[in-house]
Order: structure tokens, then C-alpha cells, then sequence
């Protein structure tokens, strides 16, 4: 099964999920029925847990697999998955355990439930295209409002780059290029989310990756994810280079501090993040060149965080960043148990 289902957040959201279509089908098993018997409760709740945890199962086990395709053509796709579940379910029921006795009454239901499945289905497809288009968290703190007014949050950045772009858009097409930088999001979106990263944007060539800050074990996740994302593209170094004839090679800079969080704009809404931190961190990335290394992470985030033994950390001493008036020590980190190309 896909590796997205072993995310906490995504657990949640299918516990959830389940808890909701139990509770829907008592209820609607019991306005069904005309009485509330508590036979009819407990068989529309098995009704709501069987249909929504095989649409669970099928969602990350081959629906989340096929996101590369168009968004309405997804979204049918789940719709029609969904909706055949539903009625599959309910079809079994209706022939193993019910006694129908009155077929146009029995038919008549069926119709009911063909078209209450199908717009429940369509509901919870685009709310699940929705929650992918805006991230994780993004649809949730809209929904809550948690940043219409802006607060101040401790929040760790990781600015992810790849390295000659120019060069590779130059000689391969902006056409193709665009699909080069397509395939690298999508290949290292799970190692992202698996650190419980959260993706806040994507500007170019370049991806811009949050964490709250938390405890030292915690927040070293954010060292780990830039790891799993150099893994996650060199298992498909040769796919890249049969295809485009080069390979994404990613540089990475770590910091933490306090940024302004809030909800920004109008007809195209997002929750920002505003503050000299997150411009400090791109300047970190930058020196990454400089410094020929591949992760460089402020003394800032590094004295919150516990590093593993399996990582060698090397001071780089007091940096003066870009457009920076006061210097930074910066530390370069490798990961010794992996071998990564040059």
C-alpha cells in the first residue's frame, strides 16, 4: 500500500472519515426504517464502516497513485470508485438481508441510494482533490479560521533547490523543463509529508517546506525529510536520465525562527508567512554553492535539534549571508550510511 497511509495526519483523516459514514449511516438506516431501533442503527453504522473503509483502502492503494492525472478526470475516477462501493455494499445487503417484499418499493429505494451515494461520493472526492490542491493543514485552518487574524508562530523552513536548472531548461526546452520540475515535486511530495512536513510553495525551480517548531526529536524530522527526498529522486536516477537526460541533483537550507502567519488576499487566498525568517533561509540555500555542500542548517535550528550519530556535522564558522548585516555560523550535515551522487 502506498507509503501516504502510514502519515499520522492521513490515519486521522480516515478515522475520521469512518467515524463520519458510521454515524451517517445510522442515522439515515434509521430515518430509513421509520423507527429508531437500535437493529437498524447498528446495520446502517456496518453499512457507513464497510463502504467507507473499502473507499479508504482503495484510495491510497491505487486512486492516490494515479494523481498525476488531470483534476476532472480524478475526480470522476474517484467519484465512480466511490459511488460503485457504496452501491455494492448496499446491494449485498439488500439481496443477503433484507426481505423485499414490495420490489417497486425495493426499487424505488435502490434509486434513492444510487443518487445519495453518488453526490455523497462526488462531496468526498472533491474534498479530497480540494485538501491536495491547498495542502494538508491549509483547508483545515481556512475552514477554522485559525489565521484570519495573523499570530506570530516559531516555525522551521527548508528551501529545496536544484542545482544548473537554468542550464537543464536551457538545453532540454521550457516544455520539457516544466515537466522535469513537475515529476521532482511529485516524487519527493511523500518524503515530505512523511517527515510531517507541510509544502508552502512552490516558486520556480524551488520548493519551500514548513515544520512547527517542537521538540529536539521532533524537529529533526526536517533533516531527515531532505535525506529521504535525495533518496526518493536517486531511485529513479535512470527513469530521469532515459527521459530528460539529466538527473535533479537538490541543495537544501535549514532555519527556524518567528514568522507572521496569516490568511493573504482576495479572490486568490492563501496563509502566508511573512517575516525575516523565511528570507534568511532562502539566503542559506544560497550559500550552499558557496560552500560546495548539499544541506546547510543555521546554529538557530541546529541547537533545537538532536541529531542521530549516523549524521557528520562540520561547523562552517560565522557566514555573512546576502543582504544579511550580521554574520551566521552555518553547519554543513551528511548523512554517512548514504552514498549520493555528485
Amino acid at each position: 500500500m502506498n507509503i501516504a497511509f502510514k502519515h499520522l495526519k492521513e490515519i486521522r483523516l480516515v478515522i475520521i472519515f469512518v467515524l463520519i459514514s458510521i454515524v451517517l449511516g445510522s442515522a439515515l438506516s434509521s430515518l430509513n426504517s421509520g423507527h429508531v431501533f437500535l437493529k437498524s442503527i447498528v446495520t446502517g453504522g456496518l453499512i457507513g464502516f464497510f463502504i467507507s473503509s473499502i473507499c479508504a483502502v482503495g484510495h491510497y492503494a491505487f486512486l492516490y497513485r494515479l494523481r498525476y492525472l488531470p483534476f476532472t478526470a480524478h475526480l470522476l475516477l474517484s467519484t465512480a470508485y466511490f459511488t460503485a462501493v457504496a452501491l455494492t455494499v448496499m446491494a449485498v445487503k439488500f439481496f443477503l438481508f433484507d426481505r423485499i417484499q414490495d420490489i417497486t418499493m425495493w426499487t424505488h429505494n435502490l434509486v434513492s441510494a444510487t443518487f445519495l451515494t453518488l453526490g455523497l461520493s462526488f462531496t468526498s472526492a472533491f474534498v479530497l482533490m480540494l485538501r491536495r490542491m491547498l495542502g494538508p493543514n491549509v483547508l483545515l485552518n481556512f475552514f477554522t479560521g485559525r489565521y484570519h487574524t495573523p499570530v506570530e508562530e516559531e516555525r522551521i523552513f527548508m528551501f529545496v533547490d536544484i542545482v544548473s536548472s537554468t542550464a537543464i531548461a536551457e538545453k532540454i526546452g521550457h516544455l520539457k523543463f516544466h515537466v522535469f520540475l513537475n515529476d521532482f515535486f511529485y516524487d519527493i511530495t511523500d518524503a515530505i509529508l512523511s517527515a510531517k512536513g507541510e509544502i508552502y510553495k512552490y516558486v520556480g525551480d524551488e520548493i519551500i517546506v514548513s515544520w512547527r517548531v517542537s521538540d529536539s526529536i521532533s524537529n529533526t524530522r526536517c533533516i531527515q525529510s531532505f535525506f529521504e527526498i535525495k533518496k526518493s529522486v536517486e531511485k529513479k536516477k535512470q527513469a530521469y536520465l532515459n527521459k530528460f537526460g539529466f538527473f535533479p541533483y537538490c541543495r537544501a537550507g535549514l532555519h527556524c525562527g518567528p514568522v507572521i502567519v496569516g490568511e493573504m488576499g482576495d479572490f486568490k487566498r492563501e496563509i502566508a508567512f511573512l517575516g525575516d525568517t523565511v528570507n534568511t533561509t532562502a539566503r542559506i540555500q544560497e550559500a550552499c554553492k558557496e560552500y560546495g555542500t548539499d544541506l546547510l542548517v543555521s546554529s538557530e535550528l541546529l541547537n533545537k535539534l538532536q541529531i542521530p550519530r549516523d549524521y557528520k556535522v562540520v561547523s562552517l564558522g560565522e557566514v555573512r549571508l546576502k543582504g544579511k548585516d550580521k554574520p551566521m555560523e552555518l553547519f554543513g550535515i551528511e548523512n554517512l550510511q548514504v552514498e549520493l551522487p555528485q
